[in-house]
């Protein structure tokens, strides 16, 4: 049996970055406003989340993330094509797709989200936003940014490729050694 350890690695992190927010946005109170209100809002490939200080603050995000599920697919196919040509004997191509749909899934959210918060009805009377920006508005300074899932999966999709240039480590039983007399 061949196995690719490089890939499976790959794959390990492709896998944790969906348990890491892949884009986030902060908020907090600008120099001319001192209200103390803070919040965060994170995206990932299957929800978008927010979290307002004090609680019981309201802040109304309008967003389909359909570019997160298409993402979330190809994370998992990917990972699935990526396991199973680091496992497999002469499957390298399976470990390309692999890492080819983990690109893909990168392209999807990075476009998709854009196109998203560039239409100014993401958040109620914002103003369009960026995948990175910061600004103020409405008396809060915030700071948008493609976060640490986005980014896993980057380097993931890196690994991956990379590995399905390696030649992979052949794991065999081991002889035992010879019997003295």
């Amino acid at each position: 049996m061949k196995l690719n350890i490089i890939g499976i690695v790959g794959v390990i992190i492709l896998f944790i970055s969906l348990a890491l927010p892949w884009w986030t946005m902060t908020l907090g109170p600008s120099g001319t406003n001192n209200a103390g209100y803070t919040g965060n809002v994170a995206i990932y490939p299957y929800q978008a989340t927010a979290s307002l200080n004090p609680p019981g603050s309201s802040l109304v995000i309008r967003t389909d993330i359909w570019y997160g599920w298409i993402a979330l697919a190809f994370v998992i196919l990917g990972g699935l094509l990526g396991i199973a040509g680091s496992l497999l004997r002469g499957a390298k191509v399976l470990l390309v797709g692999g890492g080819l749909l983990a690109l893909l899934s990168i392209i999807i959210f990075a476009v998709g989200l854009q196109s998203d918060l560039s239409n100014s009805s993401f958040a109620e009377g914002w103003p369009a936003l960026g995948l990175f920006a910061n600004g103020t508005f409405g008396g809060y300074a915030y700071t948008t940014y493609l976060s640490f899932g986005f980014w896993l999966a980057l380097a993931a999709t890196i690994i991956m490729l990379f590995a399905s240039l390696k030649k992979p480590k052949s794991i065999a039983p081991t002889a035992p050694p010879p019997l003295s007399a």
